[in-house]
């Protein structure tokens, strides 16, 4: 940091529009920054947060990376965005972290996830469907706008587990597929450095 970018000190960086919200670095030259993922990613910033920080430095150093558990789902993805903006932007990324980079985000695949979930719901029995279903004009936990009910009062779930939506599963994969994403970037950008 310092042979390129010359003496490291403590920088505040103005954010948003009006400048009025602020990023504490604790070590910044004109070059780059070192930055904990508790500030980065365990705060409410966001891509508009880090194009910034990225339109100011070429290089960012994050220490302190977890391994991403299904509870850390916020910080995930705050670090999986962060992760986006300093790939698109062609920025040098340095990780320091508590695992490999490959076990990142390994108990945050969609088993894990789905494991997670499981511990929330119950799985719906292979009972054959009553004989009498209704309809209602309200949603309920599996649908949208409405829900279909058996004859004993119990809501159909598409997905198999009970009080689980679909919408919940799709975002499920979206967010898997959003670390397969970061994991591979992560890696390219890892691969490029050497």
């Amino acid at each position: 940091f310092e042979a390129r970018g010359g003496a490291l000190g403590r920088v505040r960086l103005p954010l948003g529009e009006s400048g009025r919200r602020g990023l504490d670095l604790p070590l910044a030259n004109r070059v780059g920054c070192v930055v904990s993922f508790a500030t980065l990613c365990g705060s409410a910033l966001g891509a508009a947060d880090y194009l910034e920080l990225a339109r100011r430095y070429e290089l960012l150093a994050v220490e302190g990376v977890p391994a991403l558990t299904p509870e850390d789902h916020n910080a995930a993805r705050r670090f999986i965005t962060l992760i986006d903006v300093w790939y698109d932007q062609r920025k040098e990324l340095h990780l320091s972290s508590a695992v490999p980079l490959p076990q990142l985000f390994s108990s945050m695949h969609e088993e894990g996830m789905r494991a997670s979930l499981g511990s929330l719901s119950t799985y719906a029995q292979a009972d054959p469907v009553p004989a009498a279903t209704s309809v209602r004009g309200f949603g309920g936990a599996s649908a949208g706008l409405t829900s279909t009910w058996m004859g004993d009062g119990t809501e159909w779930s598409a997905t198999g587990l009970m009080g689980v939506s679909m919408a919940a599963l799709n975002g499920l994969q979206d967010a898997a597929f959003a670390q397969r994403r970061a994991a591979s970037r992560l890696l390219e950008m890892s691969a490029a450095d050497s």
